[in-house]
C-alpha cells in the first residue's frame, strides 16, 4: 500500500507531462526565446533553453519535484545549432499556448513576439511574429496610423521608472494596503505612463509587470491598474512592430507587414498600400489627404511578395466602402485603383509574372467578373472601356 502511495504522484505527474507533449506553454516558449535571441539582437548557439520537463517542475507540480531530485538545480546550458528553426518551433508554440490567465499570457506573449518581429535577425522569424501579432492588435483595438517616438525614452530613464514600479508593486503584494502605498504605487505607474517607450523599451516594462498579472499578488482593483497599463504598452509596441514590418529590409517581411496591416487597419490602409506599389503622378489632393496616414514609403517594382500580397487582399475584399459610393469622389477613387493595379497587370518589364497576374485577379474581382484572363491586351482593352464609363459617370454627377 506504501508502495503504491509513492507511486500515485509519480503517476499523476507523467500524465500531466503527456498532457504537454502537444505543444510548449507560455512559460517555456517565452523562456527560450529570451534566451536564444541576444540582448545585442543576435542569436545565441547556446544557451540555458528549457523544454516539458522543466515547465511542469516550474508549473508547480509537488509530486514531480519529489520524484525527480535534480529539479532544483539551475538549468543547464545547452547547444542550440539551428536558432532560427528552434525560435519558430518556440514561437509557433508561444501563439498556440493557453497557459495561464489571459492577461498574464497576453502580455507575455506580446512582450517577446513584438521584439522578434523588429529585431530578429532572422527573416523567417520577423515574418511569423508579425503575422502572429494580427490577433493581438485586433484584441488591443488598433485603430490610428502608428507614429515613432520623437525620442524614446533612455536605458537610464528605463532603469529609474521600471525600477521604482517594481519597488512600489512588491509594496503592495500580499498586504494590507494604506493610502501611502496606494498613492506610492500610483505614481510608480504615472512615471511609466509618461514615458515614451519602444519595442525594446516596452518589453522591459512587461517583463516587469509579468508576475503581477498572475496569481492574486494584487487586490484585484489593482491588478486592473497593472493590466490596463500592460495593455497601453502593448498597443504601443504591436503598432510600432506592424509599422517596422512595412519598412523592413526583406520584402518577405514586408509582404507579412501589408498583409497584418491590411487586417488591422482595413480600407484606408488597403488603398494606401496600393498607391505605395505603383506611383502615379499628379495624384489628387484630397487622396492624398485621406490614403497618406502611415507615410507608406514608394515599394520597389521588383518586390514580388508585396505586390502580391496586397493584390490579393483586393481579390479577397474587393472594393472599398469609400470607392463604392456614387459619389465625384468615389468614382475618381475607383478609377484610381483599377488604373494602378492595370499599370502592375500589363507592365512586362517592371513588375514580375506573379505580381502582374494577381494584379489581373484583382481586377476580374473588381470588374464584377467581366473578363478574367492573363492577357495584358485584353486588359487594356477593357480599360479603355472602363475609363470612358467613369469619365461618362463623374460628368453625369458634375451635371446634378
Amino acid at each position: 500500500g506504501r508502495l503504491l502511495g509513492m507511486r500515485s504522484p509519480l503517476r499523476l505527474a507523467l500524465c500531466a507531462l503527456v498532457a504537454l507533449t502537444s505543444c510548449r506553454t507560455t512559460t517555456v516558449a517565452t523562456q527560450n526565446l529570451d534566451v536564444v535571441l541576444s540582448s545585442t539582437d543576435n542569436f545565441r548557439y547556446r544557451g540555458a533553453t528549457t523544454d516539458r520537463w522543466r515547465d511542469l517542475l516550474d508549473a508547480g507540480l509537488d509530486a514531480m519535484r519529489a520524484v525527480v531530485s535534480a529539479s532544483n538545480k539551475p538549468a543547464e546550458e545547452r547547444n542550440i545549432p539551428d536558432p532560427t528553426d528552434f525560435a519558430l518551433e518556440n514561437l509557433a508554440d508561444l501563439a498556440a499556448s493557453e497557459q495561464g490567465g489571459a492577461s498574464w499570457r497576453h502580455n507575455e506573449q506580446v512582450r517577446v513576439l513584438a521584439r522578434f518581429a523588429v529585431h530578429a535577425p532572422s527573416v523567417l522569424c520577423r515574418e511569423r511574429a508579425v503575422r502572429e501579432l494580427v490577433v493581438h492588435a485586433e484584441r488591443l483595438g488598433l485603430q490610428e496610423p502608428f507614429v515613432p517616438a520623437a525620442s524614446p525614452a533612455t536605458p537610464a530613464q528605463l532603469i529609474e521608472a521600471v525600477d521604482g514600479l517594481l519597488d512600489a508593486l512588491r509594496g503592495v503584494s500580499g498586504r494590507r494596503i494604506d493610502d501611502t502605498t496606494r498613492a506610492d504605487l500610483e505614481a510608480a505607474i504615472g512615471l511609466v505612463e509618461e514615458l515614451e517607450v519602444d519595442v525594446r523599451g516596452g518589453a522591459r516594462v512587461l517583463r516587469a509587470l509579468g508576475p503581477f498579472l498572475g496569481g492574486r499578488l494584487l487586490p484585484s482593483d489593482l491588478r486592473d491598474r497593472v493590466r490596463a497599463l500592460s495593455e497601453r504598452v502593448q498597443a504601443r509596441m504591436v503598432g510600432e512592430a506592424l509599422h517596422a514590418a512595412v519598412r523592413d529590409r526583406s520584402e518577405v517581411v514586408r509582404a507579412a507587414g501589408m498583409s497584418a496591416c491590411i487586417a488591422v487597419y482595413g480600407d484606408a490602409f488597403l488603398v494606401e498600400a496600393l498607391f505605395s506599389l505603383a506611383a502615379l503622378p499628379g495624384m489628387p489632393d484630397w487622396v492624398e489627404w485621406e490614403f497618406r496616414g502611415h507615410r507608406l514609403p514608394a515599394q520597389p517594382a521588383n518586390t514580388d511578395d508585396v505586390h502580391v500580397a496586397v493584390a490579393a487582399a483586393f481579390e479577397e475584399r474587393g472594393l472599398p466602402l469609400a470607392a463604392r459610393r456614387e459619389t465625384a469622389r468615389g468614382v475618381e477613387l475607383r478609377g484610381l485603383i483599377a488604373l494602378h493595379l492595370l499599370m502592375v497587370a500589363t507592365s512586362d518589364t517592371r513588375y514580375t509574372t506573379h505580381a502582374s497576374q494577381s494584379a489581373m485577379r484583382a481586377l476580374s474581382v473588381l470588374s464584377g467578373g467581366e473578363l478574367s484572363t492573363f492577357r495584358p491586351e485584353a486588359w487594356e482593352a477593357w480599360w479603355e472601356e472602363a475609363a470612358a464609363e467613369l469619365e461618362r459617370q463623374m460628368q453625369a454627377l458634375e451635371d446634378e
